[in-house]
């Protein structure tokens, strides 16, 4: 079965549990706390009251983000939205442009992963509408998603008002550090 880890969950885990494992469970990470719980030393203890390395630690726990997925594609919304739970966050999903502005107008959202070529209304044309309709303390950091790895596809989306870009097919990484750089830079407004 699949959870997502939220902050509260992950404090209360803290205060129950000795030591807390993100799966996949890696055979050595299982060994080494098993050892940390069996030896009674103060100092291991402390090592694996720690839970998980700053690698495996989800990073919604550090930069919890409200995300919208505007995403056209079944297929690419699922490997997203695995992607996007992998690093513990939850997603709410636009099937097209028009659902995006709609959604991130209803509620406020952190991030939106646009992707850029969706029926209705395209992301570059979305972006553009959440610029006039939203001020720019309120406007959430939008990054674009697009199988076109062109310089003059980048730049025609950041023109938009995109403030990142990602080529498909994504890679968890590549999100990862876009996604930080869009808690970051919420943090600093």
């Amino acid at each position: 079965s699949s959870y997502t880890v939220t902050p509260e969950i992950a404090a209360q885990g803290r205060d129950c549990f000795a030591a807390t494992l993100m799966k996949p469970v890696r055979a050595q990470r299982l060994q080494e706390v098993l050892r940390g719980l069996l030896t009674r030393s103060e100092k291991s203890r402390m090592t694996v009251l720690a839970g998980v390395t700053q690698a495996e630690r989800p990073l919604a726990l550090s930069h919890p983000l409200r995300i919208l997925l505007a995403e056209d594609n079944p297929v690419n919304q699922k490997v997203a939205r695995r992607m996007l739970e992998k690093l513990g966050y939850d997603v709410q999903v636009a099937g097209n442009g028009l659902e995006a502005v709609a959604a991130s107008i209803a509620a406020p959202v952190d991030v939106i992963l646009m992707d850029v070529q969706m029926p209705e209304m395209d992301g570059i044309a979305a972006t553009r509408r959440i610029h006039e309709t939203m001020s720019r303390a309120s406007r959430p950091y939008i990054i674009a998603l697009t199988a076109n790895a062109m310089t003059e596809d980048r730049d025609a989306c950041l023109a938009a008002g995109m403030d990142a870009f990602l080529s498909k097919p994504m890679q968890i990484a590549q999100l990862r550090e876009a996604l930080r750089a869009a808690a970051l830079r919420r943090q600093a407004a």
